[in-house]
């Protein structure tokens, strides 16, 4: 929508100039047919609509009559905080106390805010869309990370929502009230809506409305060395939603995939598979997930959500969907350029990390603390700040989407080196801290056959936390050491311990995790770490320790002065052993 100030008007103000505005409104993206009058200090006094025109001619007044005689003094307005949902609550006590007992003539609502300022003029319609899209019956289709928040916050903002889900443990342990991922906020949401509006399943429901398709899409080798990605899980969600779809079902996809699979693999499974036609008898969507773990119920309220649709009614109908889950809604021109959007998010993210962790490399060849460069350059520099550099990029996106996107480039003979590259650098960062802490090892005369190392920080990022490892550096790193002979301790505040244990490594406490350990290395940035006495923990472990900080989270004189240590980070050595 435009800027409301488009449609403003002062009291003093014609019939026939408000005339004008209303030709004039939907040049600007604003509502044709209504003015919004303001007094003095920008406050809304009323609204003047064309119907209010007209009763004013016929009663007598010119066109040359100012707004004031005219106007609406009581229109119907809600502040912006309210949601569509709580104002189509609203609406009828509002109608109420005016005694009209109809909604037929309501065309539009006043949007204002906590100073009474007009901020938003709401065409009835939407709420009418937002009404029918609540009572309609949603399925979830995957419960990992990305469905399982989702359909939470649905079912939180009044939807009502099933959730499919393959695996029979997961299903029990989501039907008592528990959540097998940390999220915050995510077990408490969970409690309060399961067996009401958010049920949980293994198999698809008949009586489905909107299917939202979240499975995995994992990369693999081909047979030629490169990865791709592969859609076997996609493809059995779509045949199995294809064999209950309904005409007027709408299907969105959040998983990320190569550009043109909804077109070209989506529709087509879902077509063969029901009989039905794509853009007639159903619509179609890419609505890609783009949060962050740690903080997904929060940026499933907030970040803007993409949407590309099959057609105008598919994309209109996913817009009522999210509507009242997000503030704004980005509109593609087609179902690819959501896809490619999606792609562009997590690809450039990974090659500007692949950019610092390769400065950090170089910097260590000059034994330069390359945190204080990066800093440095950045200090005042507004332009293009370079982000930290860390022990590798993990987790189960920035590991692979960077692969989908070059199989795309591939796929049309462009050049995908910048995405092999970036991947290429973030994941070789795993034996450049194998080979800095080894190294040292080394020149203490310790061999890694009888060393210890203590792993802090499993999980694959530690701000925001989460407690997922999959993919993680941190576990990458600590299985050089496993494999080299090492004894491999571990610890996360955050990470399941049997999750841990599967990788070989040994959990332990924090309070005695130092106790006896050669080196330890601190591998995601989780703010817990900050609180840890480093001068009692160097002084608990081995004599001459190792205190690698891939995070720089500590001070480097701090380590050192606390007993004969040697302090190491991804570029940067010191050492108060003599």
């Amino acid at each position: 929508m435009g800027s409301i100030n488009k449609i403003i008007c002062n009291q003093e103000e014609t019939l026939l100039n408000a005339l004008k505005i209303f030709d004039k409104a939907p040049e600007f993206g604003l509502p044709a047919g209504i003015v919004v009058v303001v007094d003095g200090e920008g406050k809304v006094s009323g609204t003047v609509t064309e119907g209010d025109v007209r009763r004013g001619l016929l009663s007598g007044f010119s066109m040359e009559s100012p707004l004031s005689q005219v106007m609406n003094s009581n229109p119907i307005m809600f502040e912006s905080t309210f949601t569509l949902k709580k104002i189509a609550e609203k609406i009828p006590e509002e109608l109420e106390k005016r005694n009209r007992k109809s909604r037929r003539f309501l065309g539009k609502i006043l949007i204002i805010n906590k100073d009474k300022e007009p901020v938003k003029v709401l065409e009835y319609h939407e709420l009418w869309e937002q009404k029918v899209a609540t009572h309609r019956h949603l399925v979830v289709v995957g419960l990992g990370y990305v469905g399982l928040t989702m359909a939470v916050v649905m079912a939180d903002a009044g939807f009502q929502v099933t959730g499919v889900e393959v695996s029979q443990e997961r299903c029990e342990m989501l039907k008592n009230g528990d959540s097998y991922i940390h999220e915050i906020g995510l077990q408490e949401l969970l409690r309060e809506h399961i067996h009401k509006s958010f049920k949980v399943a293994n198999t698809l429901p008949d009586d489905g409305d909107v299917f939202i398709i979240s499975v995995g899409t994992p990369v693999e080798d081909s047979s030629n060395g490169k990865k791709k990605p592969i859609l076997r899980y996609l493809d059995e969600a779509c045949t199995g939603i294809g064999g209950k779809l309904k005409r007027g079902n709408l299907v969105i996809l959040r998983s990320t995939v190569p550009i043109g699979t909804c077109r070209n693999f989506v529709k087509t499974k879902l077509e063969e598979a029901s009989g039905l036609v794509c853009g007639v008898d159903f619509n179609l969507t890419f609505a890609p997930e783009r949060t962050a773990e740690g903080k997904a119920l929060k940026e499933l309220r907030s970040l803007p959500q993409i949407i590309g649709g099959y057609n105008s009614d598919s994309l209109e109908a996913t817009a009522a969907i999210f509507r009242d889950l997000t503030p704004t809604i980005v509109k593609m021109d087609s179902l690819e350029a959501a896809e490619m959007a999606k792609l562009i998010n997590n690809s450039f993210r990974d090659y500007i990390f692949a950019y610092s962790n390769q400065i950090a490399k170089i910097a260590a060849n000059f034994n330069i603390d390359v945190f204080g460069v990066i800093k440095a350059a950045n200090e005042g520099y507004v332009r293009d700040p370079l982000p930290l550099p860390s022990p590798g990029v993990g987790g189960p996106c920035l590991t692979k989407d960077p692969y989908i996107f070059a199989s795309v480039a591939e796929m049309k003979s462009v050049d995908s080196s910048i995405f092999i590259h970036g991947r290429q650098i973030n994941e070789s960062m795993h034996n450049h801290v194998f080979e800095r802490v080894n190294s040292q090892l080394t020149q203490l005369g310790k061999n890694l056959s009888n060393s210890r190392i203590l792993l802090a920080g499993l999980a694959f990022k530690g701000n925001p936390e989460t407690g997922d490892i999959r993919n993680s550096s941190a576990v990458k790193i600590g299985l050089m050491f496993l494999q080299k002979g090492a004894t491999v301790t571990a610890y996360d505040p955050v990470a399941d311990v049997e999750e841990i244990k599967e990788y070989g490594f040994t959990p332990v406490p924090l309070s005695n995790a130092f106790t006896g350990v050669d080196a330890v290395l601190f591998l995601n940035n989780h703010k817990s770490f900050e609180k840890i006495d480093m001068f009692k923990a160097v002084r608990e472990m081995n004599e001459k320790p190792i205190v690698f900080d891939g995070w720089n989270a500590f001070r480097t004189e701090d380590i050192v002065a606390a007993r004969a240590s040697v302090y190491l980070n991804l570029s940067f050595v010191k050492s108060s052993l003599s």
